[in-house]
């Protein structure tokens, strides 16, 4: 099963969106799904979708506070697929978008839109975008 997800605005994936308890994006997601710490400071379990190829991050309200999208996953905006693109390719659209690129040692963030891209191998031939988290805080 794949579902397509679609950037609709800060913290609008469509099927899941800030102010979500984690029941709605279950609810909404209807897919099987496992729990996991993300780390061992983690408090709160992390809703892991391999299928999709997303985890659901909440905090200790259990409110959806992010989803990250991982390379196989279906994440585009505005018609262009974000996760598992090229780098380069990505970047390329974000700055004819009119989005901003903030840069860090493992990939680059758009903090308007509130993603940060996840490529370690950015700045290599080929290089893709492993994940995006999409963080729905701060948003209202």
């Amino acid at each position: 099963m794949t579902i397509d997800f679609d950037l609709l605005g800060p913290g609008d994936l469509g099927l899941i969106c800030a102010g979500m308890t984690r029941e709605d994006s279950r609810s909404a997601l209807e897919s099987p799904f496992d729990e996991f710490l993300k780390s061992p400071d983690s408090a709160i379990p992390t809703d892991a979708y391999d299928d999709l190829g997303l985890h659901v991050y909440f905090d200790n309200a259990l409110m959806v506070v992010g989803v990250e999208f991982l390379k196989w996953a279906q994440f585009a905006w505005r018609g262009q697929r974000l996760a598992g693109e090229e780098v380069l390719v990505v970047q390329q659209f974000l700055i004819e978008q009119g989005e901003f690129l903030l840069f860090n040692n493992s990939g680059f963030n758009v903090t308007r839109l509130g993603l940060r891209f996840y490529a370690p191998e950015m700045g290599e031939e080929d290089a893709i975008v492993e994940a995006v988290y999409v963080d729905f805080t701060g948003v209202d």
